[in-house]
């Protein structure tokens, strides 16, 4: 059996060894001579009426100190080293108790420094407390948005900024430094940002991770809505079309095959229910979750408006800062022309005025430049892209034409589904949920959001 490693606390001769040492030297602590400021200017860190003599002093305070540092050693090395410097010290004590030894004048200096650095780190920390205390928190004020939407409530967005464009006595560095125009850009979902500054701070980089990640969630409970939730309502509501047919089957209920109100829609229209029944039917599960999803396309479509005006905005704020840096990059120029160039550049052009001009019969034509054909190109081609006829916003023009700006701010209330907004929303998109619940997704149009 391997032999386990020695701990001198757990030997009874080590531990009896310790102790007689540690009584001796606060036995000795206490019959030295000390000053009475010394006495009484140590803290009262020991509990009960016990007077500072009594308890051994300031050096009986230094003694408790290192040997209870000392108790968690386990090596021989730092184990012998502490015994001998108590041994040492014990016999430093003894000579110290004449108050005219050397020792003695030693261990008062020691304990008059450390009074002193003690007393000195207690005032810092007193004033430090109450500069705190005195002078009260005042948090830094935030910095001023760069967008700012001045849109009425219910009225689309329409983003301004007071902050950018920057006057040029407002730029850092040199005023002769040129102006660095913003960057426009866009992340892969369509979220617009400005860089100004490199490297990109983190709370932009922050700012665009989290827009982007709540759009992401709003598209996946779309595709989890199509894939997962419309699949299971389909089948409960076949399930529920298999229970009321054989309850009509067995007397239970008049319900009529064609009643408006049956649930199990698709399993209706295709064993018999009228197309106009399902229509009607709005107690299905399948009619439930295409409100649902009728709900997530309205977040979808606020939170694209809303990047769309700051898409503008920003767009515009470009065009400001860079009109601005190429009216600086002319001024510059201009400002450096120096009178000599100007002198120089007169007489180098005088000979030129007394050459023959082109005779009579030679044909002087203007070199096409490389903007006048892409001026005639534009002018002449089209941009390839596509034309979508549909309102960029569909379900917000829907309400505003039947409600007008108001209605759009009632679905950002505390409980919009009451509201008569959310009602028309559900009235306009009644041909396309209709559709879908008879013949399924692929009945969609894209036009039928903005029926009347």
């Amino acid at each position: 059996m391997r032999r386990l490693p020695y701990l001198p606390a757990h030997d009874p001769r080590h531990r009896a060894a310790a102790l007689a040492l540690y009584r001796a030297l606060i036995r000795s602590a206490r019959q030295v001579p000390l000053p009475k400021d010394l006495l009484h200017s140590q803290p009262a860190a020991s509990s009960g009426s016990s007077t500072p003599s009594s308890r051994g002093g300031p050096i009986g305070e230094v003694v408790r100190r290192r040997v209870a540092g000392n108790r968690g050693y386990t090596s021989l090395r730092l184990v012998f080293a502490s015994l001998a410097a108590g041994y040492r010290f014990l016999g430093v004590l003894a000579r110290a108790r004449d108050a005219a030894s050397p020792e003695n004048a030693q261990l008062v200096a020691h304990i008059r420094a450390t009074a002193q650095r003690r007393d000195n780190d207690a005032a810092a920390a007193a004033e430090s407390r109450s500069r705190r205390r005195g002078a009260p928190f005042v948090p830094e004020p935030l910095p001023e948005p760069l967008l700012v939407n001045v849109a009425p409530p219910g009225h689309p967005p329409e983003y301004v900024s007071s902050t950018l464009p920057r006057p040029r006595a407002t730029l850092g560095g040199s005023s002769s430094a040129p102006r660095r125009v913003p960057s426009l850009c866009i992340t892969s979902d369509g979220q617009p940002f400005l860089r100004i500054s490199k490297p990109q701070p983190r709370a932009l980089s922050r700012m665009v991770g989290r827009k982007g990640l709540f759009f992401q969630r709003h598209i996946l409970k779309i595709v989890e809505i199509d894939e997962d939730l419309m699949p299971a309502a389909k089948l409960e509501d076949e399930w529920d079309g298999h229970v009321a047919k054989l309850m009509r089957l067995e007397g239970v209920t008049p319900v009529e095959l064609e009643d408006a109100n049956m649930p199990g829609g698709q399993y209706g229209a295709s064993h018999g229910g009228t197309a106009k029944s399902v229509a009607a039917d709005t107690s299905s599960y399948s009619w439930s979750v295409q409100i649902t999803r009728l709900w997530w396309e309205w977040r979808i479509e606020q939170m694209w408006q809303d990047w769309t005006a700051r898409g503008t905005a920003l767009t515009r704020i470009v065009e400001e800062e860079r009109a601005l840096a190429e009216m600086e990059r002319k001024d510059d120029r201009n400002n450096n022309n120096s009178v000599e160039d100007q002198s120089r550049q007169a007489a180098r052009e005088a000979p030129q005025a007394h050459a023959d001009p082109d005779p009579p019969n030679a044909k002087t034509t203007r070199p096409t430049t490389r903007d006048d054909d892409d001026s005639s190109s534009s002018s002449s081609t089209l941009p390839n892209v596509a034309e979508y006829a549909a309102p960029p916003d569909p379900l917000a023009s829907a309400i505003r034409s039947r409600l007008g700006h108001a209605g759009v701010a009632q679905l950002n209330g505390k409980d919009p589904f009451l509201s008569p907004a959310w009602a028309t929303l559900v009235d306009v998109t009644r041909p396309r949920i209709t559709r879908w619940l008879v013949g399924g997704a692929a009945g969609r149009k894209p036009g039928d959001v903005t029926a009347r």
